[in-house]
């Protein structure tokens, strides 16, 4: 910094403009030049001769000890506009700011509107030292007589001074303040630099901070040289008093300060009298550019995401450019078929619909619909609360997928190994009775984990989780993501088949471990985090995966999900689910039809659909394959249209087998070992297994010369195994796909038992049920 003024040396204030041709002519010239901040305040004093002395010098230079640096108005922050975009970046999702403000440099500002604001602000600006010695004089005056503030006589430097560094304190001291860094400022920048700084930072009403701001808030203009000379007079009063001059609020005020600014151009040769005039007779139409927002629920966790990533403060002030991952076409999408289909099953009162779609692969999330309509909210459909991403809901069967996975990781369970699907009794925690059922009312004795898993039975889960424990189930969902809290001493075995609640993103999040192959990546709403000087701050797009599960596993779960989007592996699921192409899908329906769910995948994409009500009322004449099943289904035909048909190779250290498993979509009933002796000679079925958790050993103990031998995994369940036998060997559970010859079980004696038992179960000769189960 230079040093202090010499005494004797002659030092220019400021130069007077001229008139040249009707129009002000500012004649060059070096550019004013001050000393330092001490000289900057002795050249005030010297401006103020009557204030002048000993005595004014030492106050000012008292006042000048604790200011801030005059190049601090280039480096303090300025609030700025944070704006969100989908993943093109073309699309304006929503801004979060706690001053509307948008950046333009002095270029993109049309030299109307600059001439418009000195013409009316301060007329000396180009030539003034930083203040106008003619209007603090007359501001002394007027506030003298008035006994306090009622003028100020601020230049734009001062003003620009008082908003960015100083404040608003209405003192005399504040005043000096700013006269002296004004000084400053005018010495450390240039003029251009500080008309820029002032177009930025001034307010003008309607929480708008800057001109660009402005300019859309009142005309929806974002290109300012658009801007009439109507337009561009109206906003170069407002500073002054914005809310005097509101032209929403005060029409009058505002075509009143619009008039001053015109006559204040045409007295500084701005612009003519006819032009002013035409100016005026412009009606005030104020057309204010709609606030986006766009994919609210999406953008609402978007918000919630950068506020973890750089603070609340930041994200509202710091001016990022916010890149998504949503896919606008495919969020477009997703909202119409949600709409669709809920209009459709009105009559089966299902009035609200959530759906989710991510990368797998990256755990981008492309498509995110949080209700039917946020723009409505009615009990039924509360549009405005987001049920993908917040609401807790009981998944259903959709949870099997962590109860399996358990038995497979905990209990050695392979796809073939031998459950039962037979209703038990058994006193819960509490020391109720529970007495579940299936959804179909059925019960279809011997099975294997897949055909369970293929059609969604409760019992069989219920055994694998009375096997491996709640706690180890628990341990599932967090090992696959999910963060929670569980009161793991109040639960029972119910909650191996979804009796406890989750959100829709946890779900999707937990199976996109299984459609990658065991490999977890956190979710992300957003691809990159951008400064307003370009940099990249943070940056989501190229995601770090953790193997948390065995690759093996994933894919035999994925390979039994499969077949229920196949028709010819999956009569429940298959024929409402098939997309043209292998996918995995699970569905889930809860008690009393609350809510009903479907969550499937491909290698590239994973899409996960909730149905209900917000206020849980019930559903009818619905099953989870013919309602979110078909939502899904038809949104996810169009979703992957375009991408090439891919399926997950066999991972290393894999084996296959034939087992003793009915291979008919009707069947899956079997021992899930090797063909024994008395293994029925059709029941063959190649299964994929882990290497090293293949049968070895053959079925002879279970299928034996007199039928199956029926044991109970629990002895207080064989009670409840024995009254089933009993009934099935009479043909109560043959359901037109089994007959059934049970050791130490015989037939009663009465016509409507099934003649001609075998000696094991096996289906019809054509194979149909005698009602289509509920998923």
């Amino acid at each position: 910094m230079a040093g202090p003024l010499r005494p004797g040396r002659a030092y220019r204030a400021y130069r007077f403009p001229q008139r040249k041709g009707g129009r002000l002519w500012r004649r060059p010239g070096p550019a004013v030049r001050l000393g330092p901040l001490a000289g900057g305040a002795l050249a005030f004093v010297l401006a103020m001769g009557a204030l002048a002395g000993t005595a004014a010098a030492a106050v000012i230079g008292y006042l000048a000890a604790d200011l801030p640096e005059a190049q601090d108005l280039a480096s303090v922050p300025v609030p700025l506009t944070t704006r969100i975009y989908d993943r093109s970046g073309e699309r304006l999702l929503y801004t979060l700011e706690n001053q509307r403000r948008d950046l333009v440099g002095l270029e993109a500002i049309p030299q109307r509107l600059q001439d418009a604001t000195i013409a009316i602000e301060d007329k000396t600006f180009w030539t003034n030292p930083g203040i106008d010695v003619g209007g603090i004089i007359r501001a002394a005056n007027a506030n003298l007589s008035s006994g306090g503030i009622s003028q100020g006589g601020s230049t734009i430097t001062q003003q620009l001074i008082k908003q960015r560094l100083l404040g608003d304190d209405p003192t005399f001291t504040r005043k000096i303040k700013e006269a002296i860094l004004a000084i400053e400022a005018t010495r450390t920048f240039t003029k251009k630099q500080i008309l820029e700084m002032y177009f930025n930072q001034v307010y003008y009403g309607n929480q708008s901070y800057g001109v660009r701001a402005a300019a859309q808030t009142y005309f929806g203009v974002a290109d300012l040289n658009q801007l009439t000379l109507g337009q561009v007079a109206l906003l170069a009063g407002l500073p002054q008093a914005p809310s005097s001059y509101d032209p929403i609020v005060n029409p009058d005020g505002a075509y009143a300060r619009r008039a001053a600014v015109l006559q204040a151009m045409v007295d500084n040769g701005y612009v003519s009298a006819d032009e002013a005039a035409a100016a005026q007779d412009e009606p005030i139409v104020v057309k204010p550019a709609a606030t986006a927002l766009w994919a609210a629920h999406f953008t609402f966790r978007v918000r919630e995401q950068l506020i973890r990533e750089v603070g609340e403060k930041a994200a509202y002030e710091g001016g990022f450019t916010v890149i998504t991952t949503l896919d606008w076409n495919m969020q477009a999408l997703a909202e119409k078929e949600v709409k669709a289909k809920v209009d459709s099953l009105k009559g089966a009162n299902v009035n609200n619909a959530a759906l989710i779609t991510m990368d797998p692969r990256t755990g981008e999330i492309l498509a995110y619909v949080g209700s039917y309509d946020y723009n409505i909210n009615t009990p039924k459909m509360r549009g405005d609360y987001d049920h993908a991403g917040i609401a807790l809901r009981q998944p259903g069967s959709t949870f099997k997928l962590f109860t399996y996975l358990a038995g497979m990781e905990f209990a050695g369970l392979t796809a073939s190994s031998r459950l039962y699907d037979i209703e038990f009794k058994m006193r819960d925690g509490s020391g109720q009775v529970y007495a579940p059922r299936d959804a179909t009312l059925q019960q279809h004795g011997p099975t294997t984990v897949r055909q369970a898993l293929r059609e969604s039975l409760n019992l069989p889960a219920l055994q694998v989780a009375r096997t491996v424990g709640v706690d180890r189930i628990i341990d599932v969902v967090g090992q696959l993501g999910i963060q929670r809290e569980f009161a793991r001493s109040r639960l029972g075995i119910s909650f191996g088949i979804g009796a406890g609640e989750m959100r829709l993103i946890d779900m999707a999040s937990a199976y996109q471990v299984v459609a990658n192959m065991g490999v977890r990546v956190e979710p992300t709403m957003i691809l990159k985090i951008i400064d307003p000087k370009g940099k990249v701050v943070r940056d989501f797009s190229k995601p770090e995966g953790r193997q948390v599960l065995d690759p093996r596993l994933a894919w035999v779960m994925t390979d039994i999900l499969k077949d229920n989007t196949n028709p010819q592996a999956s009569f429940v699921f298959g024929p409402w689910t098939t997309i043209g192409r292998p996918a995995a899908l699970k569905t889930g329906t809860t008690d009393n039809l609350q809510d009903v769910l479907a969550i499937g995948y491909t290698p590239q994409r994973l899409t996960a659909v909730w149905m209900g009500n917000s206020d849980n009322s019930q559903m009818y004449g619905i099953t989870s394959a013919m309602a979110p099943g078909v939502l899904w289904r038809d949104y996810m035909k169009q979703v992957v249209a375009g991408l090439p048909v891919e399926w997950y190779p066999e991972p290393d250290g894999m084996v296959d087998r034939v087992v003793c498993v009915n291979p008919s979509p009707y069947g899956g009933n079997g021992s899930g070992e090797l063909p024994g002796p008395f293994c029925p000679p059709g029941f063959r079925f190649t299964e994929h297994y882990l290497a090293g958790t293949e049968p070895k050993k053959n079925d002879a103990d279970f299928y034996t010369s007199c039928g199956i031998r029926l044991a109970a995994p629990f002895a207080d369940w064989q009670a409840d195994y024995n009254r089933w036998a009993a009934g099935a060997v009479n043909g109560s559970y043959g359901y037109g796909r089994f007959n059934w010859q049970i050791c130490g079980f015989s037939p009663s004696p009465s016509p409507s038992a099934s003649p001609g038992a075998s000696a094991s179960p096996r289906p019809t000769t054509t194979p149909r049920p005698t009602r289509r189960p509920r998923p």
